[in-house]
């Protein structure tokens, strides 16, 4: 076997596999340290050279350690409380107007025959405006199952474990087909991701599914732009609804867009202004209007005099 110089063994350090070694691989480091350690030193004391001997066979002795507890590592995330179990996959399905015909079918989401709600069109974080009235349905018994109990909804998030309790509401007589209903608002969501919908009528849980929220509007200072921050790429948008928030705006709204890379600055002009006060006393305005983005990358938005930083992304590939 060659003589290893210091630097060798340096190397040999760097190149350490991170989990357990095998019969050959054990067998050669431990060759090398015991030729190493029986050579007779021509040179005085080397306390580089002892480190890093100490060092391979302190990694030898640990391997097998590490190897054991990366292994448990990886299985505690799939199996630990951050992670939550996998439930039953939900669908959209009509409901029965009064005649039998279908009705909502593109907006009814849940479990067929156990639980369902009118979804939103789309579930975005941190945002109330689509969950301020729902409509849940029940199936099954009324006055057995239903009649007299409350019904709780809650959420977890698949990825952090994380739980909100969205509403506890009361339990009405059957509609559109179902045998119980009730009417009721959510709090928002306020982490993208999927989420489990848990629903419990007194003490029994009765139906489970996911959904997906996705991440807030962009937001700039008191203004909205109703897109997802995650549907924010390169091209044209037409017909797009600017919320602002304030008393005596224009009737006119500017976008105006900067793109930090090049500093080129383009303006869009929203119109069709609608006024209306929410619950809580605010005076809104909505506006409608189009613009395009040439490229990917990082631009500053500017409404109404508040400014910014917004990454427009590159579709991910499948």
């Amino acid at each position: 076997m060659r003589k290893l110089s210091d630097k060798d063994l340096l190397e040999m350090l760097s190149n350490f596999p991170k989990h357990e070694l095998t019969t050959k691989q054990r067998t050669d480091m431990l060759m090398v340290i015991d030729e190493a350690s029986t050579r007779k030193h021509r040179k005085p004391f080397n306390f580089q050279r002892m480190a890093a001997l100490a060092a391979l066979f302190v990694l030898v002795l640990l391997a097998p350690l590490l190897y054991f507890t990366d292994k448990k590592d990886s299985s505690s995330q799939l199996t630990g409380s951050g992670r939550t179990k996998a439930v039953q996959q939900g669908e959209y399905f009509a409901l029965k107007d009064t005649d039998g015909s279908p009705l909502y079918a593109d907006s009814n989401f849940g479990i067929p025959n156990k639980v369902s709600l009118l979804a939103p069109l789309e579930w975005i974080a941190m945002d109330r405006r689509g969950v301020s009235k729902i409509a849940v349905y029940l199936w099954g018994d009324y006055e057995k199952d239903f009649a007299n109990k409350p019904l709780k909804i809650d959420a977890v998030h698949v990825k952090t474990g994380v739980k909100e309790h969205l509403a506890t509401t009361v339990i009405s007589g059957g509609m559109y087909g179902s045998d119980g209903h009730a009417m009721t608002g959510f709090k928002s969501l306020d982490l993208p991701g999927k989420w489990n919908l848990e629903f419990t009528v007194g003490n029994k849980k009765i139906g489970e599914f996911s959904i997906y929220v996705k991440e807030p509007y962009v937001k700039v200072g008191n203004s909205t732009l109703m897109i997802s921050q995650e549907d924010l790429f390169a091209g044209f948008y037409e017909d797009v609804s600017i919320e602002a928030e304030g008393d005596d705006l224009p009737s006119e709204l500017k976008l105006e867009v900067f793109a930090v890379e090049n500093g080129e600055v383009s303006e869009f002009i929203f119109k069709d202004k609608k006024d209306y006060t929410t619950m809580d006393g605010k005076k809104i305005s909505m506006y409608q209007g189009n613009f395009h983005l040439k490229k990917s990358g990082k631009y500053r938005f500017t409404i109404l005099q508040k400014s910014e930083a917004v990454e427009v992304r590159k579709p991910l590939s499948n």
